[in-house]
């Protein structure tokens, strides 16, 4: 009795003396059993349902590898002082040199800031063919190369160290070059066409040009660029030519030629006055601006 004192507690023992050990729950928390309610059916009872019919097993046709026992498999390990790292696009990653950066982040701002009509009348050059065939009839007229002239020169010199006398030769028929020479023959009226590179900088040389030549009633032309209208003239680059004459066999082809020109440049002075350039927004922009737009129409659907 001391020991069960001790386990059970005083109250516990005593109910246990009392009432004995079956009808103890109030101390021993055993619960009463439960009483089954009468009027429930059985679960189970009735008809049987028929049991439905297992999926068809997916067949995984496995294909075999095979694998050449000559050669090894070396798994690779990427981390510092292992293997070589895989080739990857690092453009974005390179330091370029400032001649680059500056002339993309010129690019990028011609796109975005709008540009005058009397800047932007130089991104409209002469279509491919035109350009062609102009260059056909420039390369017939071409200057003076340098080494043909020294040759020329010594020659002379040789005739006059010999004594005998030559008369005086006149001018070949070629293109005229610079800004200078140029303005001078518009000025005067004797140029029949004025070529004008598209791509000077500082643009302030040229930007005058066309509105001179419309003003004069000078056919005149944009190309690409100031090198191919240097190579002409023997030059790294070159601003702008001017043709003052051309013989009797290419009269015809420079008619034609001319003809297309004053179509394309001198007669639409109208809409290249109109016409702005830039303004064009960034992908960042663009992006915005659609969100916007997906979240008014979103708003529009709602209110209908």
């Amino acid at each position: 009795l001391p020991f069960a004192t001790i386990l059970l507690g005083q109250h516990r023992l005593t109910a246990l003396l009392q009432f004995g050990f079956r009808n103890c729950t109030a101390c021993c928390g055993r619960m009463p059993p439960k009483k089954q309610v009468k009027g429930k059916k059985k679960e189970g009872t009735g008809k049987k349902s028929a049991a439905p019919a297992p999926l068809a097993k997916k067949t995984v046709r496995v294909v075999k590898r095979v694998v050449n026992p000559l050669f090894e498999r070396r798994v690779k390990n990427y981390g510092i002082g292992q293997n070589v790292q895989p080739k990857r696009d690092l453009s974005r990653f390179v330091r370029w040199p400032k001649y680059i950066r500056i002339q993309r982040h010129r690019a990028i701002l011609q796109k975005r800031l709008k540009v005058p009509p009397p800047i932007n009348q130089f991104t409209q050059t002469l279509d491919r063919p035109t350009a062609q065939q102009l260059f056909k009839v420039l390369d017939k007229y071409r200057p003076e190369s340098p080494i043909a002239k020294v040759q020329r020169l010594k020659a002379k010199a040789e005739a006059k160290a010999a004594g005998k006398d030559e008369p005086p030769s006149k001018r070949a028929l070629g293109v005229r070059q610079g800004v200078n020479t140029v303005v001078k023959l518009i000025e005067q009226k004797k140029a029949q066409l004025v070529v004008i590179a598209h791509d000077v900088d500082p643009i302030e040389l040229v930007v005058y040009l066309p509105a001179l030549c419309r003003k004069m009633g000078v056919p005149y032309c944009i190309v690409k660029g100031k090198a191919r209208l240097g190579t002409l003239v023997y030059r790294k680059t070159c601003t702008c030519l001017a043709l003052t004459q051309v013989d009797n066999s290419d009269k015809a082809n420079f008619a034609k030629l001319v003809e297309t020109v004053q179509a394309n440049f001198n007669e639409r002075h109208e809409e290249i006055r109109k016409h702005w350039g830039g303004g064009l927004l960034g992908p960042k922009s663009m992006a915005r601006l659609a969100k916007l737009e997906r979240a008014k129409a979103k708003e529009l659907a709602q209110k209908k």
